[in-house]
Formats: structure tokens, sequence, C-alpha cells
């Protein structure tokens, strides 16, 4: 039994082993740097230090866009015990708890179907390896990388079920499916929904051919309780986040002009803009293919380097050639190629040979999907038709991301084909043309762009014309053009090397010349050669600092400390000196009018569209022009929208003193006019050269609120306490008054109460909240309470029970099942 255990235990320790050197820097205590997290850094700043001082969850932030919910930016959603168990295994330094997970879990699903450990290893090694984890994870998207670590597990708990083994598939697709909605990337959920239904599809065409349906109906009926199960393990993730989505970019406008470009989800364009060509897809198998990244290391090989060195001197030539912008694909940026290896494509195309049975026919038709998919407006037929019909298809965008699925698949093939021949499950005849057929597909591929890298296409790129704008000579542009023809050929014959390799040890092993363990070793060494330095391109020892340079990526400008004294708790920035809408470090220092987020509110976005950066071109025409005492109040004045939202700073200069609004209209004040306007056209319209502090722009749907009335602006009203979560206000007027509050409307959490007492609020200005408020003195709150949070929470800890009475459940059988063979085993013994 020991001995047993051990095969099993060997291959995680070897893998850890190879994780932790690939990643070695972690063991000086060292952190990756990560944009995106950078990025996160800014966007999670307040949310981060209330929870600290306060020990509560901060559900809100206002530090970016005038306000929004924090759910897709940090917050912790309780209820779901298998949240708790994950963030156990997370414990472990990242990157390495991360690609512990990802090679565990798929070394883990094909131990469940009985696959040899060791091929097991290989295939969860290959499968790790893949250059998407390292790009994607170096670009800050750990949600996304760990997210795809889940689809074994999901995928393991489907076929098991419809192999009859129900609890056992239950209680793996529930773990693998609410583990992903945790890790809270719904759009690789998704994919791997599309997957899902992908086997499902196939099982159910091989169902009817076997006759088998009323098994296959059952399996199904037990992955769908399953799958509810998970969905409300994280009900307390998905609901918030499901009417929030409603009211982002991603939801439906009431602007006509909107509604022409898009009636739900997001915009057509917007969704597409990252697809992939022929060509891109083709870097699974030849990486630079299409260039690899906007920033090669090529060093002293590189035709750059030799036709600066002479001029530049060595260094400077040097750092050009690390840094080369060698990619000239089709998408907009490139952070590396999403390459799958030329061992692990190779192997898919034999498994299309040498495999049989319903796991080959999933894997082809994910593997055509996914591809078709990913082509994005390269195939606009098919990218319209999911994008009208396909439900929630339109919510995502990049979609050439679907290649997640694509490259699971191709493992998964790769580890059936060797498995195929390891147990010589296929005849001489098979396995021959099987093996000839798969090196003559891609080792002719790869030695075809190897031989006439022309083939790849013209190797300029849109980005050539802004570098010999920047200075760059023809002679220069010229030199780069070779590098990427050079790359591509270097590539292609490596691809080749690797494919011509792994045939040879499979047909040293079929002959018997090469023992199956010698064999299995070898391959490993493949992956390892071929992946190991692809990957090294783009996650690599220079992708690590201290800790320190992470925990506190934005330094405080002279201006950000000269703001930072303004004693108003609350009041917002707009900072020039960045790109105000993705811009993530003013968010770190004060209440950003702009932000960084790709799911902020669809009206604030349209207010963006509409007002807010006209507004910011108006200012800057006054800006270029230089400042004086008498035009600073108008250039707040001329800016309507910004002065609404409380704009009091303008950063034009990070190290002169900020702009300051000399009469700011603050958090909260009476107005004592409204117009009523009939729909949201009218209403942004409206927004156009109006008052703020003097009139209020109010849709007729809330015409019940101020039907009749009349206002003077007479009193006071104050904000006297600020949270993220809760604002409280003290006013005191003669007569009731209309209350404008420069705080983003959002009916689904926040509640208004005077003097403790609830009380609607309606929105005005098109994004604002207002309050009709009486005579005399009161005290005025506003506290976020979103239903869907609370509640869902319960909910989550409701079918967290179950889950454990689940998991209960299926340790119970198993001891019982081996206390039976165990008996069995010992009457054996004694009828002996």
């Amino acid at each position: 039994m020991k001995k047993k255990l051990v095969q099993y235990i060997i291959p995680v320790i070897l893998f850890l082993i190879a994780s932790t050197i690939y990643f070695s820097p972690l063991l000086e205590g060292k952190v990756v740097q990560q944009s995106d997290l950078i990025h996160y850094k800014g966007m999670s700043k307040e949310i981060l230090d209330y929870g600290k001082e306060s020990g509560k969850e901060a559900l809100w932030t206002n530090s970016m866009f005038g306000g929004m919910p924090a759910y897709l930016i940090s917050t912790n959603f309780k209820g779901s015990i298998t949240t708790k168990i994950i963030r156990f295994f997370l414990k472990v330094p990242r990157p390495i708890s991360y690609h512990l997970l990802l090679f565990g879990l798929f070394y883990l699903m094909f131990l469940v179907l009985g696959i040899n450990p060791w091929l097991s290893f290989a295939g969860a090694l290959a499968y790790a390896f893949t250059s998407f984890f390292f790009v994607v994870f170096e670009a800050g998207h750990v949600t996304k990388s760990l997210n795809i670590t889940y689809i074994s597990l999901l995928v393991a708990g489907v076929i098991v079920a419809y192999k009859n083994k129900l609890l056992e598939g239950t209680l793996l697709s529930v773990l693998g499916l609410a583990w992903m909605i945790s890790a809270n990337h719904l759009q690789m959920t998704y994919y791997a929904g599309i997957l899902v239904l992908i086997i499902a599809i196939v099982y159910f065409i091989y169902a009817l051919k076997e006759k088998t349906v009323p098994a296959f109906m059952k399996s199904s009926v037990v992955l769908l309780a399953s799958a509810a199960l998970a969905l409300s393990l994280n009900i307390s993730t998905l609901w918030p986040i499901y009417e929030y989505s409603k009211e982002t970019i991603r939801g439906k406008s009431e602007l006509s002009q909107e509604k022409e470009k898009h009636s739900s989800g997001l915009d057509r364009d917007y969704i597409l803009d990252y697809s992939y060509d022929v060509g891109e897809a083709l870097t699974a198998f030849i990486p630079r293919l299409k260039g690899g990244s906007m920033r090669e290391p090529l060093g002293e090989d590189s035709n750059v380097y030799k036709t600066l060195v002479g001029s530049q001197g060595k260094p400077n030539a040097l750092r050009i050639a690390n840094n080369l912008p060698l990619y000239w694909g089709s998408q907009p940026i490139s952070g590396g190629p999403m390459y799958y290896g030329a061992v692990l494509c190779f192997l898919f195309v034999l498994g299309l040979f040498v495999v049989k049975g319903k796991d080959k026919w999933w894997i082809a038709a994910t593997v055509v999907v996914s591809f078709a998919l990913s082509l994005g407006k390269y195939f606009p037929s098919l990218s319209n038709l999911m994008i009208d019909y396909f439900p929630l298809y339109n919510k995502f965008r990049d979609v050439k991301n679907i290649i997640v699925i694509q490259q699971f698949a191709m493992a998964f093939m790769g580890v059936l084909a060797v498995s195929a021949i390891y147990k010589r499950e296929v005849n001489e005849k098979e396995f021959n043309k099987g093996l000839l057929y798969s090196f003559a597909i891609t080792g002719g591929l790869a030695l075809l762009f190897a031989l006439i890298p022309g083939m790849a296409g013209d190797f300029t790129a849109a980005s050539d014309a802004r570098l010999a704008q920047s200075g760059w000579p023809q002679q220069l542009i010229d030199a780069l053009i070779a590098d990427r023809k050079m790359v591509v050929q270097k590539d292609a014959f490596r691809t080749f090397v690797f494919v011509a390799l792994a045939a040879g040890v499979l047909w040293a092993f079929w002959k018997r010349k090469l023992k199956a363990e010698y064999a299995l070793a070898l391959w490993v060494v493949l992956i390892l050669a071929d992946m190991w330095p692809a990957n090294k391109r783009y996650l690599n020892n220079d992708s690590f600092v201290a800790p320190r340079k992470m925990a506190t990526p934005f330094t405080a400008s002279k201006a950000d400390q000269m703001i930072q004294q303004d004693n108003d708790p609350y009041y917002r920035v707009l900072n020039l000196t960045v790109s105000p809408f993705t811009d993530a470090s003013t968010s770190y220092f004060h209440k950003s009018v702009g932000g960084y987020h790709a799911a902020k509110l669809g009206r604030y976005q349209e207010l963006i569209t509409y007002h807010i950066s006209p507004e910011i071109q108006k200012m800057g025409a006054v800006l270029n022009k230089g400042l004086n005492g008498s035009n600073i109040q108008n250039l707040f004045d001329d800016a309507p929208v910004l002065k609404m939202l409380n704009t009091k700073y303008l950063i034009i200069n990070p190290n002169s003193a900020p702009v300051h609004d000399p009469n700011p209209i603050g958090n909260a004040w009476f107005v004592d006019q409204f117009k009523l306007v009939e729909n949201a056209d009218v209403e942004m319209a409206a927004l156009s050269g109006f008052t703020p502090a003097e009139t209020a722009i109010i849709d007729q749907r809330f015409e019940n609120f101020v039907k009749g009335k009349t206002y003077t602006k007479e009193g006071s009203i104050k904000l006297t306490e600020y949270q993220p979560n809760y604002l409280k206000y003290t006013y005191n007027s003669n007569s009731e008054q209309l209350a404008v509050f420069s705080d983003v409307y959002y009916d689904k959490g926040w509640n208004s109460y005077i003097d403790g007492n609830k009380v609607p609020h309606f929105r005005v200005d098109y994004i604002l909240r207002g309050l009709s408020v009486p005579a005399g003195e009161h005290t005025i709150e506003f506290k976020f309470e979103p239903r869907s949070y609370f509640l869902g929470t319960r909910i989550s800890q409701i079918s967290s029970f179950i889950f454990v009475l689940l998991g209960f459940g299926l340790f119970f059988i198993w001891l019982k099942k081996n206390r039976s063979l165990s008996l069995q085993h010992k009457q054996k013994e004694n009828a002996g």
C-alpha cells in the first residue's frame, strides 16, 4: 500500500521541485512585478484600508468613477466552505501555488480516469508548462490564471459522472465549478461551460448509438444538480455581480445612440477587438511565428544589434536588442504567444489517428469550436451569430481567450495518445500510419516555415510607422523586419527538431528498443527543454522585484501631497497628467473622477463619453493659454458635470501645486429649481450648460418625488461622517428642500434614512442621488446594504452544509466499500 502511495506522491514532489527552481527568486523573498496587480493596488487601496481599520467589508468604493461596487475589485465573499478550502492550499507563495494547482489537478484528473501515474505526470507537466499560464500571470491576470487550473477537476467530475460513478462525479464537479466561480473570472468559467456542453453533446450522441439514454439522462440530471449546488455555494458572489452587471457597460443603455450600437452587452467591436487570425493560432505550435511579444530579447544575435553597435556602442545596442518590438500580428498588444509546445501539438495530431472512442470526438470538437470562435472578427458570420443569439456571449471581450479549452483538450488528447501506445491498444498498422501521418503534418508544417518563412506574411507591423515617427531610420526598421523573419525560421526549425525527437522516442518504444520508463523520462526531458526556455522569455528572474516595490507601487507626487493636506473627508480629483480613465494611480491617493476598470457603470461611461471628456478637452484649451486668478473659477464653472461630481482639484503638473476650485459645490447642496425630462436622451442633453448648484435634471419616472413642490435653497447641509459604505449628513432648513448629493445613484444597495427612518431617494442629473427633505433640523444617512450580498451569504452557508454532507456520504461509501473488499479478501484467505 505504501509503495503504491509513493508512486503517486513522487510526481507531485518532482513537479514542486521543478516549479520552485523555475520561480527561484521566491526563495529570496521576491515577488512577481505584474502590471495588472499594480493597477489592482490603486483600485483596491480604499477598500483594503477600510477593512484593516474597521474590520468590516467595504462593499463600495468612491476611489474610482465617482463610486462603484467593490464586487469586482476586492470583496471577501463569505459563506462558501469551498472558498475556505482553496484559500488553505493557496497559502503557498504564488505563482508556485497556482502552478502546482495547475499541474496537480490535471494530474489528479487522469489518476481518477485510470491513467498510469507516470504518464499522468508527463501529461500534467506538459499542460502546466504551456505558455498561457506564464504570459497571463506575468501580466497580472491572476484570477484568469487561477480559474483555468480548475478546468481539470470539473471535467474529471463530468466524465466520472457519465461513467455512472455519480457520487464521485458530483463531488468533483461541484468542487471544480465552485472553485472556478470563486476565482471570480466569469469569462473563463463561461468557456469551461462551453467545453462541458460539447462533452455532453458527444456523450449524448454515443448514448443514442449505444441505447444508454436513460443512464446518460440520469448522469446529466446529477451534473445539473451539481452545477446548481456549485452556484448556490457561490451565490453571495454571483448574485451581487449579476445585478451589478446589468448596470455596467455590459448592460442595456437607455440612450438611443447607444442602443443602435448594441441592445445589450458590450459593443460588438469591443468584444471582437482581440481576435486571432490563422497565423496567431499557429503560434501554439511555432511560438514566434508572429514575432512573440512587444519586448523580445534577442541580444547580440539580433540584426538590430549588429546595425546599432557601431554607432551606439555595445551597452546601448544590447539594451535595445533585448527589448525589441518584434510582434507584428493582428492583436492590439501582445505580452507573448500562447505556445502549447511542439511535443504536445504533435501528440494531439497523433491522437487523432490512434485514439478511439467518445473522448476523441469531444476533444476534436472542442479544438475546432474554440479555434473558430477565437477567430472573432476574422470569422464574422459565426461571431455575430454567437453575439446575437448565444446566451451571455456578448458580456465578454477578448474572444481569443477561448483557446484555454483548446489547449486543455489538446493536452488531454496527448495523454490519451501516449496511453494508447503505452498499453499497445493499437496494432502495428495503426501505429505506423498514425506516426507517419502525424509527423508528416506537424514536422512538415514546421519545416515549411523554416525553409519558406515568407509563408507567415510580410513581417511588417502597424507599430513600424510609430517607430519611424519616433526617429528610427529605415535601415533600423529593415533590420527589425529581418529579425522577425529570423525568429520565424529559428522557431520553426526548433519545432521541427522537437517533433522529430518526440516521434523518434515513440518509434523506439514501439519497436521495443526503449523501455517504457526511459521513454517517459525522455518525453519529460523534451517537454522541459521545449517549454522552459520559451516561457523564460516572458516570465523570468527579471520579472521579480523586492516585496516593498509591489506593496507601495505608487509614490505620492508634490501635487498629491498638497491635496492630501485638505481636511475635507470627501472630494474628487481629476488627474490630467495621466489618461484619466485608464489610470489607477490617482485612486491610490484620492477619490478619482477617473479610474481603471473594465466593468464601470454604464451611465458613468456615457457621462464620460458625452460630457466629461468634452469638458476635459475644453479645460485643456484653457490650460494651454495659461491660468490666472480670473479664469480659474470659469475653468470649473464651464465644466458643470465635473462640478456636480465635486471635482475639487485638478492635477496638471505632478511637481507643482494642483488647481483648486475656489468655489466647490461640495458633497451635497440644495437647489431651488428642477427640470423634468421625458427620457435619457433629453436628460443627457440637458446637462450641457446647466448650473448644477441651482437646477436638478430629473427623469419623469421620478416625478412623484417632486410633483407639486417648490424649493427655496434656504438652509444648510453638510457631510459629517464618511465611510465607503456609509455617509452621514446634517441639515437645517425652515422649509422642505430638494437636496442633491454628489454620489453615484445605485439602487441595488444604497438606502437612505432621515433620522433613522428609511425613506426613498431618486436619481437626478443622470447619475447622482436626490432626496426631498422635510423642514427642520435632521440627520440624513446613506447606507450601502445590498440584499444580494447578505442574503446570498446565508444561502452560501446553507449550501456549504449540504456540500459537507455530500463529502461525508462519499467517505462512508468508500469506507464501506473498503471494508467489504477487506472482508472478501479475508474470506478467500481462510478458504484457501
